[in-house]
Formats: structure tokens, C-alpha cells, sequence
């Protein structure tokens, strides 16, 4: 009998979610720092890590790249920022249930190609150190 890729990534995710609650019993949860508590791998959380940029989106966005505003092609992804506050700040927690079961989906797919992504970020590198305290 030949399975699936769908059953496959059914049956994964239901050994995941098995094993994971397993794992979680409220006896032995442990406090942690919530500055030291990362996303799960490959979580669509992680992308939460990113709205302390929206305060610049507020501020700075729509811009046209100049000597004093060098940073404008970021202002691409502020469209993403709506996300911060209706899934980040309520249902995606380090750790949590949507956070790992998102990881396992993720990270069971193809990979994405971060090219864009690293080179928009290494451009905007020299900036983000001058101004890490602000954000």
C-alpha cells in the first residue's frame, strides 16, 4: 500500500502532536526568561522576531531612497505588520502549541530560497547597528 505525501505529512504531524503533549505535562514546565524563549525552527512565529521594524514602517515608510533615507526598499515588507499585533502579541508564543505545530508544517516542505531576503538585510546591516537601541 503506498501512502500518500499528504497522509505522510498527516501521520508525521500526528506523532508530532502526540509526542509534544507527551512532553508538555504542567508538573514539569519550567519558568523561562521570556527574553531568552526562541521560536521553534522553521515556526511561522519566528517572523515575529521582525515587528520591532514596524515602528519604522509607522515612521519612515513610503519613502523614495535618498542619502538621508537609504533603508526605503525595506518598506516592502511593512505590508506584513498587521500580522504583529492580530497573531504575534495574542496566539504565537515562544514554545507554544502554534509555534511548534507551525515548525513541524514548515519544516516539512520545501525550502524557501532566503536569497532576497539576506541580501535586503546585509544592505541594511550598517543601519541596523547604528540604531539597535532604538529598536
Amino acid at each position: 500500500m503506498r501512502m500518500q505525501t499528504g497522509q505522510l505529512l498527516f501521520l508525521g504531524l500526528c506523532i508530532f502532536m502526540t509526542i509534544a503533549s507527551a512532553t508538555e505535562s504542567s508538573d514539569e514546565k519550567e519558568k523561562a526568561d521570556p527574553e531568552k524563549v526562541e521560536y521553534a525552527k522553521g515556526s511561522v512565529c519566528g517572523y515575529c522576531e521582525y515587528c520591532k521594524f514596524c515602528q519604522l514602517c509607522e515612521k519612515d515608510c513610503p519613502c523614495e531612497t535618498s542619502p538621508t533615507k537609504p533603508n526605503c526598499k525595506m518598506c516592502k515588507y511593512c505590508k506584513f505588520c498587521y500580522l504583529c499585533s492580530g497573531v504575534c502579541d495574542t496566539i504565537c508564543q515562544p514554545g507554544g502549541m502554534i509555534d511548534k505545530v507551525s515548525a513541524a508544517i514548515v519544516n516539512a516542505l520545501p525550502s524557501h530560497d532566503p536569497d532576497e531576503i539576506n541580501k535586503d538585510i546585509k544592505s541594511v546591516d550598517d543601519w541596523i547597528q547604528k540604531n539597535k537601541d532604538e529598536l
